[in-house]
């Protein structure tokens, strides 16, 4: 099997140098970037001083000191991180509360030791497939985002009633715009967006939606600019 293509590490993390020494070998030897660290806090004071968001996976040993894998997962997750990187958690002593306990805060898979090398290598492959989709579902969202942003407080809130399928002149009506001007926007809208259609307008609003872009509903209390 062969790596993703897009640049991506490894990080991996636990207080056993035996362990760690082994994993890193491991997967260097198919090819994969991996970086390790001894503890918890060395792991976070690395990626806080990184001058980019991380790419890749995390795998974390879940009893460590002076911070846990599950502490450190949380910590993961209050940067922003456990939504964009899967999380995978080694534990020698089979901890089954611990194990669901990480995988309902979204860890990607709660693995024991002993653990076969080849089970491992193929579950980490399937972890970076998946932050690849993560990461491309993401871009696509601040592309999305980006663009919306680029249109006018005025266009943004008369998109709502274009995808709806109403018309120019109850569109005029409802904003107390003229008929040429909403024509404009709706031109202007459409070349930003590069939908042809209300019906891809539409789809588009439902899935900037869908990602947590806010598309504010028209009200006619509102003033427009």
């Amino acid at each position: 099997m062969t790596a993703t293509t897009t640049p991506t590490t490894i990080y991996l993390c636990d207080d056993d140098e035996g362990v760690r020494s082994s994993i890193a070998f491991l997967l260097r030897q198919h090819d994969l970037q991996v970086v390790t660290y001894n503890s918890g806090p060395e792991l976070l004071t690395a990626l806080d001083g990184a001058s980019a968001t991380p790419r890749g996976i995390f795998i974390l040993d879940v009893r460590m000191e002076p911070l846990s894998g599950l502490q450190v997962h949380d910590a993961l997750i209050g940067r922003g991180l456990g939504d964009r990187m899967p999380m995978l958690f080694l534990s020698g002593h089979g901890d089954i509360p611990m194990a669901v306990s990480a995988m309902a805060k979204g860890a990607f898979s709660f693995i024991e030791k002993p653990y076969a090398d080849d089970a491992l290598v193929h579950l980490i492959h399937k972890a970076l497939e998946l932050e690849q989709q993560w990461h491309g579902r993401m871009a696509r969202v601040d592309a999305l985002r980006q663009l919306i942003d680029g249109l006018s407080r005025q266009q943004v809130r008369l998109m709502p009633m274009v995808a709806a399928g109403e018309l120019n002149k109850t569109i005029a009506w409802k904003m107390e715009l003229s008929v040429r001007t909403v024509e404009e926007h709706r031109r202007k809208i459409f070349d930003r967006l590069n939908v042809h259609s209300a019906a891809e307008l539409a789809t588009l609003l439902a899935e900037a939606r869908t990602a947590g872009i806010a598309i504010p509903s028209f009200d006619a209390n509102t003033p427009g600019v």
